[in-house]
């Protein structure tokens, strides 16, 4: 089975051997049965170029599994460069546009639409995958982790994690305040409420980035509003206005955390127990429990008026081929190696980041991790990503939507819906830029 079957648990140098066979049959006379090396790679040094956006202990884990695949592909190399990842697909788009891409790149589902849309010499930036594997090798996935990838019929990346937000809270700081956790059936008027009891001179009862477009995007779903609705961008459906006022006034109006609270900001007042809760991925757990604390994690609350649940945007993370790559049967086997499930069992153990091989999701270490299982039970009653090139658009024009609200909110003498006339205005732009 493709990617390597984990049911290959002997020496590392096994599991190894059967990664290559697979991989060999796989690549380049994948669709005819031969195996053919059409590009001579195994006999010239081949070196990969990737850029990735691991920060932290994901980092370290993702540079682990390069040099495990290079002990054993003799003849590649690769050459893994940092990337921000606010700025990771503009940065790809700008080398590939000047014929500088790398031969592969790390990208999350909601960036693909927006790379999708560009071409090179009337060529897409991206490889269509589709031909590498048979369709019975990508049912190995998570059906909705593929689909995640695909744009306008091409599979332009493999799924290797996937990730969303969640409720995270510190219960030292509830036990020493005499509060009972949250709980799965938490409502937003008792999300408010504990982070009101919980907030004194010292500490926060919450702390999140409330001018965050996808931070927002939770809100918006428990309000009733809908991100995209039948392929199109509705900032200005059932609920939105209503959700954006509800987030910013944890800030505005309760003055629970303060002004201006960004990702790093909240990072830090729960890491010193400065914040009793936060609304966070898996991505920080690992660097959470160096520091000592103990963290609980459920699911985001239901909406108290509408009963609806808050439903965080799961974003599918995986490794795309440029067109550019004059290596394209190497980086094939490289990514093939990042998305096994042995790769995809490390990272989840290690890291807390959720797989997306059907092969890792039903292993007992995995199911038997309260962390990983929450978190899955989390990204269960979310919504996928959006893989619309309108994506980026959303993300252009959305935050000065909320920061024009933000602003609105906190003045005097100003009537009418502040949080509906700027997400308005930020749909008319996205419209008028479509068209």
């Amino acid at each position: 089975m493709f990617p390597y079957s984990e049911h290959i648990l002997g020496e590392k140098l096994t599991k190894l051997n059967c990664f290559t066979i697979s991989i060999l049959f796989l690549t380049s006379g994948c669709l005819s049965g031969d195996i053919v090396d059409s590009e001579g790679e195994n006999d010239e040094e081949i070196v990969l170029t990737i850029w990735y956006t691991f920060e932290g202990k994901e980092e370290d884990v993702f540079l682990g599994s390069i040099a495990e695949f290079e002990e054993f592909e003799k003849n590649i190399k690769v050459e893994a460069i940092s990337k921000p990842y606010g700025s990771s697909e503009q940065a790809f788009v700008t080398a590939a546009l000047g014929d500088e891409a790398p031969d592969i790149m790390r990208f999350s589902s909601d960036q693909l639409g927006y790379v999708g849309k560009f071409r090179q010499n009337g060529l897409p930036l991206l490889e269509d995958l589709s031909p590498y594997m048979t369709p019975i090798e990508r049912e190995a996935w998570d059906p909705k982790a593929i689909e995640g990838m695909r744009y306008e019929g091409s599979l332009l990346g493999l799924p290797a994690s996937q990730d969303c937000l969640s409720l995270l809270y510190n219960k030292a700081l509830f036990d020493m305040n005499n509060l009972d956790y949250p709980n799965s059936n938490w409502t937003t008027d008792d999300l408010l409420e504990a982070s009101i009891s919980l907030t004194n001179n010292n500490q926060h009862g919450i702390a999140f980035p409330s001018k965050s477009p996808y931070w927002w995007f939770a809100f918006q779903s428990g309000f009733g509003g809908e991100l995209f609705t039948d392929g199109s961008s509705t900032l200005i459906s059932n609920g939105s206005a209503e959700s954006l006022n509800f987030t910013l006034n944890f800030e505005l109006e309760h003055d629970i955390f303060p002004a201006g609270t960004g990702v790093e900001q909240m990072e830090n007042f729960f890491m010193e127990s400065k914040a009793a809760m936060i609304i966070d991925g898996p991505w920080n757990w690992a660097e959470y429990q160096a520091a000592r604390l103990q963290i609980g994690q459920v699911l985001l609350p239901y909406n108290s008026e509408g009963g609806d649940r808050m439903s965080p945007m799961v974003n599918f993370k995986g490794y795309s081929i440029s067109k550019q790559s004059e290596n394209k049967d190497a980086a094939f086997k490289l990514i093939s190696w990042l998305s096994s499930a042995s790769v995809q069992k490390e990272f989840a153990i290690q890291t807390y980041t959720m797989p997306t091989l059907i092969e890792v999701y039903n292993d007992d270490q995995i199911k038997n991790n309260s962390v990983i299982s929450g978190f899955i039970n989390q990204l269960q009653v979310g919504f996928p990503a959006p893989i619309d090139d309108e994506m980026g658009l959303v993300y252009n024009y959305l935050p000065d939507a909320i920061e024009s609200t933000y602003q609105w909110i906190n003045s005097e003498g100003n009537e009418g819906n502040p949080s509906h006339i700027s997400l308005k205005l930020a749909q008319e732009a996205i419209d008028n830029e479509k068209s």
